[in-house]
């Protein structure tokens, strides 16, 4: 059901208002992830420094994820944020974000508490990588420049189609 009407707001603007705010969570979410990866991969010991903290948690291949953790946030939320390649960079992001779920946050409340636990800012992350997934870059992505796509809705059913269609 959409809060306005059709005919008060037609498609072209209801897609420029989806793609813009697309183009917004990817900004957001790529500057959050690139923050995060920066700062694994330029400590001291580069991200593999991290690969302790991954075996206490249990993560497995705790040398490798480390890395992968690391550079998929750094190297993933720089694509997201330009829109490239941005459905398989949400889908590594999200496989990052579901092992800190599973391995780091698990069992600590959704809201985060004085100590730093907490699985809500973890799970937005997660949530905004699947939605990524979900619908890709958007108009004001990299990606539409190699795809030459335009994404057109489809009608609703009776609208614009022949009785019988």
């Amino acid at each position: 059901m959409d809060l306005l009407p059709r005919r008060l707001l037609g498609d072209d603007t209801r897609r420029l208002a989806s793609d813009t705010g697309l183009l917004l969570l990817r900004f957001a979410v790529g500057a959050i992830f690139i923050a995060h990866g920066w700062g694994d991969a330029t400590q001291d010991g580069g991200a593999g420094a991290n690969s302790g903290n991954y075996r206490d948690a249990g993560i497995p291949l705790p040398e490798l994820s480390a890395w992968f953790g690391a550079y998929m946030q750094l190297i993933g939320g720089c694509a997201v944020i330009v829109g490239a390649l941005t459905r398989l960079a949400a889908a590594g992001l999200a496989v990052v974000m579901a092992g800190a779920l599973l391995y780091v946050h698990s069992g600590e409340p959704l809201v985060m508490e004085q100590d730093g636990s907490g699985s809500g800012f973890a799970l937005s992350m997660f949530a905004a990588s699947l939605a990524l997934l979900g619908t890709g870059a958007g108009r004001f992505g990299v990606d539409r420049a190699f795809t030459g796509r335009q994404s057109r809705p489809t009608p609703p059913v009776g609208i614009g189609q022949p009785s019988g269609a």
